[in-house]
């Protein structure tokens, strides 16, 4: 039976909404934070109710200073180009077209090679880390100087309560914001922990439109160690040659070749296809090969000297112990993340407090993630090495694989030590850890069972984690029977070659206009996906929609029945991790053989001749392989998941949140594909969206009425002339 007593509001619940509603804003403490170009982070008073940022979005060039006007507005018309000289400092690519601090935006050098445009917040990529405290009022006000392109900015992580059509989800919670337009997001800051921001649409995170999203706890004075946000929050990025919507259109061309020729040269038909890269368990990484890593906006291509990049640099001061927080920003590429010379202490994951995990020598982060690990400052004084690496290997030889040195870098910085710029880079401290059996290497968050034997690396695992804090009983999603357990699978992988990412065989096509302004007044019906199962093997174009009634308990089984790995994020909601299964991997290579045996998708299970096995549209448990699903105050729980390529992650959650929310993988291609899908929770008690939030949508006219329209001003003509003539001819 389902736990009724989730149905009864607190009377701590009825007293918060009455005192809500009798402090209206204006009786409230407001801090306006300044947060402009000369600004990479923005704090806002722990003692004010309600903290109001300004962000202005911009479409600018790298390696380019801009002129701020007296009103703060960044003037993308007046621009400066400027370098990196062998010095690593920064300027102007001609003496006499200068542009001076603090008059002017930073140059944004990313990589310290690519000359190309790129989104910016108040000039920056990536955006100022916004830092608030937990139950503030948020505000938001997003003004797009953009000539081209509208934009939604999604808040990642945040639960949004009772106001889900201010998640910005183009198409979903609101129409885009328009060009020249202005938009002001309104949120309560919950929960609390590492968060980001970042564009919504298609592609704008890839090119530059994100940004960290810190909400303090209210309870953590009592922390060992030193907690600055302003200073020491990472936020990891894969970096592209050109514009991402340019790199989907080449992925999805017919030459697929990547190859680093000019962007407008036509690809030399007897090179090779690119086949995409494989990682230590031989399965899918990306079809986009790796560019360039950032660092909170910084990095160095492989083709760039140290002498003329620019890194980000974090400083620490030797014997303290600090808390960094680490932000999976990325489009496409999952980072193995590591500090030469220094062990890790992870203690959160998407905001949640874990049980401390300590001596991790690499932490794992996909796309969406966002982890929280302590830092001892224990060693010399120095500069150390901060690296972000992807997980790809060269396979040619035999396990352990050596690595594609495909990387995002920057620097530990200790106070006292020789200040790192250009020049002293590569004189930072590069140490890795020595692995061996005696002493094994730990990787935290491994999206496989394991490494080869052959690493000495041991994997710390989702499903190993444990929460520091219990779970309230009011939050925890638990049944007293499996039959009251709302249970759905969805597949993300499959079996297939050349088939757009899906959910069950379904590529999600965005409405025509925001379900929560206006799905009232279009029947959205005809635009649904069919929910009959073994449907789609040939793969269908629809709005895929899962609608689940308010309060119970849910099931989803995440299941990959294919061989690359998906970052599955939830919109405002987490999820308890109660289930993780792998499929099977040969002992001598450590490569994956095949999927899961737990999962089947034929309808007989036994019957070798039915269809569907390579789309996988339809997903069930195998007789007698269900796995156990553990549930406890104590359970992990995350808003973003990695699934493991042929494997599955069961979550569960409570459908208290009513709202429309996307779920969907991270990454940005897949997404961009269709492996997305609504999740409607108690439509009846969707909370209305203001009325001036927008509106959007197709546009049809008839011919009869347009030639109606045409013919206006002609029969207006005739009707004024016929009255002049009759007023003639009564005249005479």
């Amino acid at each position: 039976m389902m736990v009724t007593s989730r149905l009864v509001p607190s009377l701590w619940a009825v007293l918060t909404l009455f005192c809500l509603i009798a402090d209206p804003v204006q009786s409230q403490v407001v801090d306006y934070v300044a947060c402009d170009h000369t600004t990479t982070s923005c704090q806002c008073d722990p003692d004010a109710d309600v903290c109001e940022f300004n962000l202005q979005v911009s479409y600018l060039q790298t390696f380019t200073r801009y002129r701020v006007t007296p009103e703060g507005e960044i003037d993308d018309l007046d621009g400066y180009i400027y370098t990196i000289n062998d010095s690593g400092m920064i300027e102007p690519f001609q003496s006499d077209q200068t542009c001076d601090l603090p008059g002017c935006t930073e140059a944004a050098t990313v990589d310290g090679k690519t000359f190309r445009p790129y989104f910016s917040f108040n000039g920056h990529i990536a955006g100022p880390t916004l830092i608030v405290t937990a139950d503030q009022t948020i505000i938001v006000n997003v003004k797009s100087t953009l000539r081209a392109h509208g934009i939604t900015i999604h808040w990642h992580g945040m639960f949004l309560r009772n106001t889900p059509w201010m998640d910005g989800t183009g198409y979903i919670s609101q129409c885009p914001i328009n060009p020249g337009t202005s938009f002001r997001y309104i949120f309560r800051a919950a929960p609390s922990g590492t968060h980001f921001y970042h564009g919504h649409i298609q592609g704008e995170t890839a090119d530059g439109l994100l940004g960290a999203l810190v909400i303090r706890e209210r309870d953590n004075d009592d922390a060992d160690y030193f907690d600055l946000p302003d200073q020491h929050t990472i936020v990891l990025q894969d970096w592209w040659r050109q514009p991402f919507l340019s790199m989907f259109a080449l992925q999805h061309s017919i030459f697929e070749t990547f190859y680093p020729q000019d962007v407008s040269e036509l690809p030399q038909v007897s090179r090779d296809r690119y086949n995409g890269s494989i990682g230590p368990d031989n399965t899918d990484l990306a079809s986009i090969p790796f560019f360039s890593g950032l660092i909170n906006g910084m990095g160095r291509h492989r083709d760039v000297p140290f002498a003329t990049s620019r890194l980000a640099s974090f400083e620490v001061q030797g014997g303290n112990r600090y808390r960094f927080r680490l932000v999976g920003a990325q489009t496409v590429y999952a980072f193995n993340f590591s500090i030469a010379g220094h062990k890790l202490t992870v203690i959160a994951t998407d905001s949640f407090f874990i049980q401390p995990v300590e001596q991790v020598d690499y932490i794992i982060i996909h796309t969406g993630e966002k982890y929280d690990f302590v830092l001892d400052a224990d060693q010399p004084m120095g500069n150390y090495r901060i690296l972000a690496e992807t997980l790809e290997i060269d396979d040619s030889g035999s396990p352990p694989y050596a690595s594609l040195n495909n990387i995002a870098e920057a620097i530990l910085h200790y106070t006292g030590a020789v200040t790192p710029v250009g020049p002293n880079y590569a004189d930072a401290n590069s140490e890795t850890p020595t692995c061996t059996p005696a002493n094994p290497c730990r990787a935290f968050n491994c999206p496989f069972m394991d490494f080869h034997e052959s690493y000495n690396t041991i994997c710390t695992r989702v499903s190993d984690l444990r929460l520091l804090n219990p779970t309230p009983a009011d939050e925890l999603p638990t049944s007293d029977t499996d039959d009251d357990v709302l249970q759905t699978f969805l597949n993300f992988g499959y079996e297939g070659d050349g088939i757009p990412d899906s959910i069950n065989g379904r590529n999600f096509q965005f409405p025509p206009l925001a379900l929560h302004t206006q799905s009232d007044s279009f029947d959205i019906d005809p635009l649904l996906c069919p929910s009959e199962p073994y449907t789609c093997g040939d793969g269908c174009k629809c709005l895929h929609m899962l609608s689940l009634p308010f309060n119970r308990v849910v099931r989803l089984v995440l299941a990959n029945i294919g061989r690359e790995t998906h970052p599955i994020h939830l919109h405002g909601h987490s999820f308890f991790i109660v289930a993780t299964g792998y499929g099977e991997y040969n002992s001598t290579t450590g490569f994956l053989v095949r999927s899961t045996n737990a999962l089947t998708c034929r309808p007989d299970e036994n019957d070798f001749n039915t269809v569907d096995e390579e789309m996988c549209t339809t997903v069930r448990w195998r007789t007698d392989h269900k796995p156990e699903i553990i549930i406890d105050p104590f359970t992990p729980r995350k808003d973003t998941v990695i699934v493991p390529a042929g494997g599955y992650i069961v979550i569960q959650f409570l459908s208290d949140n009513p709202g429309y929310w996307l779920l969907h993988c991270h990454i940005e291609p897949h997404l961009m594909e269709g492996m997305a899908m609504v999740v409607n929770i108690a439509q009846e008690r969707h909370s209305p969206a203001p009325t001036s939030l927008g509106t959007c949508g197709n546009f049809n006219l008839s011919v009869s009425e347009f030639n109606e329209r045409e013919q206006f001003f002609f029969r207006q003509y005739w009707v004024d002339i016929r009255k002049t003539l009759l007023q003639l001819h009564r005249s005479n």
